[in-house]
């Protein structure tokens, strides 16, 4: 599979992946967060009944860290298929977009700026770490290819 489709199918998976998740309405999302931190033994179900400062900060901790991994790996996907830097950004801030204003309608969930601008860092980060290794693969091709 070639560079661009390998791209546009990494992008199609993480908006599938996330238009899944982000169907969920809130007490089934919560859940979801609740038992992947308790199976990682990050907290307990003890500090989930008490709401411990333990549980209160991880519980929102591990829903931002799924954005900005998500979206890193839509980062990926967006700069394989385009090889540009402003549309790989631009794609993931429309994702992003497009999945808050989905969770707007869903009962319990909400759409939240703070949320895109999450999605189109982990965005960036993804297509910057992709820019760069493609960039030295590439480099590196060439340079084999004068001196061989």
């Amino acid at each position: 599979m070639n560079r661009v489709l390998t791209g546009k199918v990494i992008l199609l998976l993480v908006f599938i992946t996330t238009f899944w998740f982000s169907s969920k309405p809130a007490n089934i999302s919560s859940e979801q967060s609740k038992g992947t931190l308790v199976r990682l033994k990050i907290i307990t179900t003890e500090d989930i009944l008490h709401r411990t400062p333990k549980y209160l900060f991880w519980s929102s901790g591990i829903r931002k860290l799924a954005h900005f991994g998500l979206y890193a790996i839509a980062g990926i996907g967006a700069f394989m298929a385009t090889g540009d830097m402003k549309k790989s950004i631009l794609i993931v801030f429309f994702m992003g977009s497009f999945d808050e204003i989905h969770q707007y309608f869903i009962p319990g969930r909400g759409a939240q700026l703070k949320d895109v601008l999450l999605d189109t860092l982990g965005g960036t980060t993804g297509a910057v770490f992709t820019s760069f290794i493609l960039g030295v693969r590439e480099q590196g091709y060439r340079v084999k290819t004068r001196l061989g």
